[in-house]
């Protein structure tokens, strides 16, 4: 204890002024009353946010990119705070856990060069990720192709997953094996990344991202099979093998199901079979999952502050937020009301009130 006093005594108390500039619930209500976008944008302004919206007006041109792109740069931001905050394996993890921002930008660039965007216009579409990442992404975006990205990119860490993707795009002519192939090598780095942890830390993060691991690969599964037609082998190609689902049996399972049903009938009993008992539908399976996900935050942010769960839970929960932010002005830009708006969110605020 004593160790890990002195490892987080600094970054634990940075994390956690951090986490007392998360929206509250109240905030929360005066979002979702807003009567249009530039009310939201306003009461917006008078939170931690202030400072990212300087300048940005309700009828700005390519109002929706520029604030997506505003919100996702306070989330990088919040990745370096913490990052800086912790001691040297501590912080390699966090930067680990940092690449998913990175693999995102690289999908805006594989789908620029295949749309042939402007590069001017696909600029406005990056996540600002500040010291994140070393890639140039707008030198990625003057490639002449797709192939041409990946012969680029072949030097760096990224060139493997995309190098294995390729010759499936080229037979394809999609994106989504170079886009799933990054998102499988992420997944990966993190999962493996957990062996440089102290074992006190590992076991925390172990619980924390097997959870996200087991959520992200049984909500892939169900739309692989609803939304993309896809067979059991196929499907059973695109899951990570992480949390619960290291061995290749699980994995096998849960491909190879033939529906909602029977999915959650394949499933361990604990935690998920039990969670999902009785659902036939994918939504409700998503929407459980998704409580789970907050419960899990909730129960490893009460730990002690002296360890890796409170910075990767608030890290999370700022992620969440964001994302919640995008929702709420979609939803103030095409005027739908806050009562329909409340159901889409998935966390609150800090003080752990659940829409």
């Amino acid at each position: 204890m004593i160790f890990g006093v002195w490892r987080y005594a600094y970054g634990g108390v940075k994390v956690m002024a951090l986490r007392g500039r998360l929206l509250t619930p109240e905030d929360y209500h005066f979002l979702l009353r807003a009567r249009d976008l530039g009310d939201f944008l306003a009461y917006l302004r008078t939170t931690a946010y202030g400072a990212a919206l300087a300048g940005l007006e309700s009828r700005s041109p390519d109002l929706d990119a520029e604030l997506a792109r505003r919100l996702y740069s306070e989330l990088a931001s919040a990745f370096m705070k913490v990052g800086r905050g912790l001691q040297g394996r501590e912080q390699r993890f966090v930067g680990v856990l940092a690449q998913r921002l990175v693999a995102e930008n690289l999908k805006v660039v594989l789908r620029a060069l295949f749309q042939r965007l402007p590069p001017e216009r696909a600029t406005l579409l990056l996540l600002p990720l500040g010291n994140l990442s070393p890639l140039d992404f707008e030198e990625l975006l003057s490639q002449e192709s797709v192939p041409a990205l990946v012969e680029h990119l072949a030097a760096t860490p990224w060139g493997e997953p995309l190098g294995r993707a390729l010759p499936r795009f080229i037979r394809e002519r999609g994106l989504f094996p170079l886009e799933m192939s990054l998102d499988l090598w992420v997944y990966g780095q993190v999962w493996e990344g957990l062996q440089a942890l102290s074992r006190p830390d590992r076991r925390v993060a172990a619980g924390l991202l097997g959870t996200m691991i087991d959520i992200t690969n049984i909500v892939w599964a169900g739309r692989f099979r609803d939304v993309y037609g896809f067979g059991g082998e196929e499907t059973y190609q695109y899951l990570i093998a992480g949390g619960g689902f290291q061995e290749s049996r699980p994995r096998r399972d849960l491909a190879f199901a033939g529906s909602a049903a029977e999915m959650v009938a394949r499933l361990p009993r604990r935690p998920y079979g039990a969670m999902l008992e009785g659902v036939t539908e994918q939504a409700e399976v998503e929407a459980r999952l998704a409580r789970h996900w907050l419960k899990t935050l909730e129960r490893v942010s009460r730990r002690p502050p002296f360890q890796v769960g409170l910075p990767l839970t608030f890290l999370f929960l700022k992620e969440l937020e964001v994302q919640n932010l995008i929702t709420l002005a979609t939803g103030k830009l095409l005027n739908m009301p806050g009562d329909q708006l409340a159901p889409l969110l998935r966390w609150r605020g800090a003080g752990g009130g659940h829409v």
